[in-house]
């Protein structure tokens, strides 16, 4: 029998309550700000271009605006990005969100050219990730524009805090994100095509880098030395010393001078984003696109064998996800037909495994970009086939649905497999409900000493 698990979709977030339990700080740069310089800046946007971008606000400001801090390869390894072995594992979002297709440039495969976060380097990654979110938004591909929004975004916030002087950078943080605004700003239009606005665009990033020196100028001077010296000391070295102990002498001595640039600098930023959201969103149709509705009886899975990789080892549109990002044993494989004796694929050449799952659980899921839109009354049917091989804990196939905010709602899952099995299809049925957006395929196994496959996962829409 299937078991059914509501969580209740989290509500629409003001604009102050989105900044409440974000970190304060990190160790490289803007964090939680950027968040909030987005929000802020959607807030400057007229009602007619806030409702169009409305489904998307809430994932653009939290999750979109961050895309290039997190396409790193260290993203779905130990270590918590800094190579200790006493730390834990990074979730995975680098290949859930796909964000490597977002920034152009996958550092794992090598393809592509990304774009460094540094002044002027990150000046020309805002008129790239501009016309890409222009012209997905013109294709009625709100989804996808917004993704490429937020790149674009980040880039113009790291434009604003000094990220060609690493030692300010890493320093810059305000103390109130709940104060970070533009209260009255009307933003107004970079051109009338997608290349001339985009060619504004750089420039307004150029002149914000350039009046955010300017603003901090007076305030290091006091420190020991001018802005251009703290930029060749940069050019040399990441971390000088010198600029180490001035601004170190800064925080300490000049505290809420240094907050205040630092404010000033994040809302000058607010209003450079909001300029440049609104002429995306000018460029783009009146009204979003209405999402195509799924045919029938047609599986909407993409890649649902795991025979397709683009070079990476990962199945092309699935991604680990781990549950306890502690454990060390746990596994997951492209698995290869042949490796063993024992054949652990039920058709073609490949099949998802989990191997030595821990207490908490291990997960293949679908990535976003692949996940299947839906609508609230739809009906859907999911099966999967799974093996298990001394497999001493649960493992279950499941559907999850999300709402707008890729929130998840309900999670419907299949009987539970134990112990050894031969090729068994599991299925589940989902009624859509209300607010829901989203559904993914969710390949479960948890508490066990033993090795489950999974293949040929399909999810079709039934007769409503």
């Amino acid at each position: 029998m299937n078991q059914r698990f509501a969580v209740s979709s989290c509500a629409r977030l003001s604009l102050a309550s989105l900044v409440i339990g974000l970190a304060a700080e990190s160790s490289f740069g803007w964090g939680a700000e950027h968040s909030a310089i987005t929000a802020a800046a959607i807030q400057q946007l007229p009602p007619e271009k806030r409702i169009f971008i409305a489904p998307e606000a809430q994932a653009l400001s939290r999750t979109y605006c961050h895309f290039p801090d997190q396409n790193w390869p260290c993203f779905g390894e130990w270590g918590d990005g800094s190579a200790d072995p006493g730390k834990p594992r990074l979730p995975d979002v680098r290949r859930e969100w796909d964000i490597s297709f977002y920034c152009g440039g996958d550092p794992v495969l090598k393809k592509g050219k990304g774009c460094t976060h540094r002044v002027p380097e990150a000046c020309t990654g805002v008129p790239s990730s501009f016309t890409n979110a222009v012209a997905a938004l013109q294709a009625g591909r709100l989804q996808e524009g917004a993704r490429f929004l937020g790149v674009m975004l980040h880039y113009v916030e790291d434009c604003s805090s000094f990220s060609h002087v690493q030692p300010i950078h890493r320093a810059c943080h305000t103390r109130r994100l709940d104060i970070i605004h533009a209260d009255g700003y009307v933003p107004h239009a970079l051109g009338t095509t997608p290349n001339q606005a985009a060619t504004v665009l750089a420039e307004r990033v150029r002149g914000l880098a350039e009046w955010t020196e300017k603003r901090m100028d007076p305030l290091l001077t006091q420190a020991g030395l001018t802005f251009d010296e703290a930029k060749e000391l940069s050019a040399l070295e990441l971390m000088p010393v010198r600029m180490v102990d001035a601004v170190a002498k800064l925080r300490k001595e000049k505290k809420d001078a240094f907050e205040a640039v630092t404010l000033d600098c994040a809302n000058e930023a607010v209003r450079v984003c909001a300029d440049a959201l609104y002429t995306a969103l000018m460029l783009a149709p009146s009204l979003p696109t209405a999402p195509t509705v799924n045919e029938i009886k047609t599986n909407l899975v993409f890649n649902p064998s795991f025979e397709n990789d683009d070079g990476d080892g990962v199945p092309d549109g699935w991604y680990v996800e781990w549950l306890d990002l502690s454990d060390r044993a746990g596994r997951a494989e492209w698995y290869r037909d042949k490796t063993h004796w024992e054949p652990g694929v039920k058709t073609g050449q490949r099949s998802a495994l989990l191997l030595w799952a821990p207490e908490k659980g291990l997960e293949w899921r679908q990535r976003w970009r692949h996940a299947v839109r839906v609508s609230g009354g739809e009906t859907y049917c999911g099966t999967a086939w799974v093996k298990t091989r001394a497999a001493s804990g649960a493992t279950w196939f499941a559907l999850q649905s999300y709402d707008t905010a890729y929130q998840p709602m309900d999670l419907v899952r299949s009987e539970i497999m134990k112990g050894d099995t031969s090729w068994r299809q599991l299925s589940v049925a989902v009624h859509v409900p209300k607010g829901a957006c989203w559904l993914r395929a969710l390949l479960h196994s948890e508490s066990k000493d033993g090795a489950v496959w999974f293949d040929n996962i399909e999810v079709v829409r039934e007769t409503d």
